[in-house]
């Protein structure tokens, strides 16, 4: 297995939606793929409802957190099937999601899918032709879990605090459990008073893991954390 680190942009958390993921033309269905214990791969759908054929790249990362950020590393654990799409105008293309490499231990691993959508060919008549090349084209990031033994029967196990960064308030989220947290809805309560720090998905934070979200200037520090875990909602109890 060979690892290296990658730095990459993403589309924010849009892409995360709890519905088919979808930007222009294209869709892609299930947007929370799972491979399950004993599984060797899962799928993934691509569409096209647009009127020109579209070309898609699919590359897969082991996906970590670390310092309050998002890691990717090159990784041949799991591989996408065929790494190249063409789908036609009104076609479904099937992407296969292999995991060639298991474990004896329960486990989850953590990976992230990107879809880049490549630009068409060049036409080089364009006086153009350069700009259009460098378009910048859709990129989709889409989780992946995969699961060994009794993985899958974890859970996460949150603690929370305020923490100030340059003399701004963010609210810090520790996973200490076995499984991902899957965030949605962050907000602050105290007493009467509920402020929402950030509405719809904010984020996940993996097993053994540490993130931060910024929080409104007027946001209580002393207040409770209330967010959507995992399809519940969880008061946490900021802690020193």
């Amino acid at each position: 297995m060979t690892r290296r680190v990658l730095a990459l942009p993403f589309l924010a958390a849009a892409m995360l939606a709890a519905t088919p993921l979808h930007a222009g033309s294209v869709v892609l269905w299930p947007i929370d793929p799972v491979i399950a214990s004993g599984e060797k791969a899962t799928a993934l759908w691509i569409e096209n409802r647009g009127p020109a054929p579209v070309t898609l790249q699919i590359r897969s990362f082991a996906w970590n957190q670390s310092n309050g950020d998002d890691h990717f590393d090159r990784q041949d654990e799991v591989i996408p099937s065929p790494p190249i799409a063409h789908v036609a105008p009104g076609q479904r293309q099937l992407v296969r999601i292999i995991r060639r490499t298991t474990g004896a231990a329960p486990a989850e691993h953590c990976y992230r899918l990107l879809v880049d959508e490549l630009p068409p060919p060049i036409d080089a008549s364009r006086a153009d032709a350069v700009s259009a090349h460098l378009a910048v084209q859709m990129r989709y990031s889409i989780p992946l879990f995969a699961y060994d033994g009794t993985g899958a029967r974890g859970t996460p196990s949150l603690a929370a605090r305020t923490v100030l960064v340059d003399g701004k308030p963010y609210a810090e989220i520790r996973n200490t459990g076995d499984i991902h947290a899957r965030l949605v809805d962050l907000r602050v309560v105290r007493g009467g008073r509920t402020v929402t720090a950030a509405a719809g998905l904010i984020g996940y934070v993996l097993a053994g893991s540490t993130m931060r979200w910024p929080l409104p200037a007027d946001a209580p520090l002393d207040g409770a954390l209330v967010v959507n875990v995992n399809g519940t909602d969880t008061s946490l109890t900021p802690t020193a």
